[in-house]
């Protein structure tokens, strides 16, 4: 039988790292994993909520999220910011653009 991935596993090599997660009731959050407990209860840093069409509908900070409304987690990439474009950027604007 091959290797498989226990749930935990995978949300353990995801710290730290950007997810999206699906809430009951079809509300969607991209944010950064910075922690979770055997409930699922997720923080999430730089916190976004999204619309269906997946752009940012509200920036939220740091959030906490109760693990029995979570429908999935999903680890995610981040793009690479891209480099050689003249115009100077906030810290906070390079951050929401590497997503």
């Amino acid at each position: 039988m091959g290797d498989r991935s226990k749930p935990l596993d995978v949300l353990n090599k995801s710290l730290k790292s950007p997810v999206i997660v699906k809430l009951r009731g079809g509300r969607e959050f991209r944010g950064v994993l910075d922690g979770y407990d055997l409930h699922m209860n997720l923080v999430l840093s730089v916190a976004e909520e999204l619309n269906a069409d997946l752009s940012v509908m509200n920036s939220m900070g740091e959030i906490l999220v109760r693990g029995d409304n979570v429908v999935y987690i999903s680890p995610t990439e981040q793009k690479e910011p891209e480099k050689g474009k003249g115009e100077a950027k906030s810290k906070e604007q390079s951050e929401k653009e590497t997503w």
